[in-house]
């Protein structure tokens, strides 16, 4: 709605000025008025990009209004779409930090989840293909995105570090713990590793299994057919319910969770 409201505002300026400052007949607002919204929408996108590169950065984690700015664009993009969704289970919502893990069927998922949660701070774990644009690069660093090179182990390795840094101070993530989208022919997880469960392991965060339920059919449908995503938030493990267990163990009990939750759900 932030968008739309900006647009509109600077629409109505535009078509104004360029109705003003021509001697045409008053039959041509017609052609001012889409103009307007055109030259709106691009003053709109410019000044946030302007935000995000200047100031953005620089502000907390929890900064209202950088994340105004997210949610509006994350709301365009799920409506261009056509996604709707439908949230299950927000009163599980853990009271203390925590890493969400979530099984992984399409690029949207980290904005179905953001839109779903409509809480802050958070951030999520993506590779880093995903950020290899300007647009997504500065919207990375504005949201202390974890950008993980899965082709070089080392890199990866001290990414995870510093993952874990932010998990300890405070800062909810997301992690899809298959490492990336394996299928798309069936909801569950298929694949697992165990590495993905040291970033909630390590600080001692709870762990809030989400099942994600018809986001593989976003990518197979057309764009104009609305699509139902439904989101399944779990019980969320505290350190006291996965003490003595390895990675390995912990990832089993997750997707076992989130397989069922997706069973029962679809």
């Amino acid at each position: 709605m932030f968008f739309i409201l900006c647009t509109l505002i600077f629409g109505a300026g535009y078509t104004c000025l360029l109705e003003f400052t021509t001697s045409l007949s008053p039959w041509f607002l017609f052609a001012w008025v889409p103009a307007g919204l055109i030259l709106g929408l691009i003053t709109t996108a410019l000044l946030i990009l302007c935000y995000l590169a200047l100031i953005g950065q620089h502000t907390k984690n929890n900064h209202y209004f950088k994340h105004m700015i997210l949610r509006s664009a994350v709301w365009l993009a799920l409506t261009f779409y056509r996604v709707k969704i439908e949230a299950i289970g927000m009163e599980n919502l853990p009271k203390n930090t925590f890493v969400i893990y979530a099984n992984h069927k399409s690029n949207m998922d980290p904005l179905i989840l953001y839109r779903a949660l409509n809480i802050r701070p958070i951030t999520a774990v993506g590779k880093k293909s995903l950020f290899n644009n300007f647009v997504m690069k500065l919207i990375g660093k504005t949201f202390k995105a974890v950008v993980l090179d899965r082709d070089n182990d080392r890199e990866a390795a001290k990414t995870m570090v510093g993952a874990i840094k932010q998990v300890k101070e405070g800062l909810n993530t997301i992690i899809f713990p298959e490492g990336g989208i394996k299928s798309r022919d069936v909801e569950e997880m298929v694949a697992l590793r165990a590495g993905a469960y040291k970033l909630a392991q390590k600080p001692g965060a709870d762990i809030w299994p989400v099942s994600i339920v018809g986001s593989s059919f976003i990518s197979k449908e057309k764009r104009t057919k609305k699509k139902v995503v439904k989101i399944v938030f779990h019980k969320p493990f505290t350190k006291e319910d996965y003490a003595g267990m390895n990675t390995t163990e912990i990832g089993h009990m997750v997707e076992e969770v989130i397989n069922n939750g997706v069973k029962q759900y679809e």
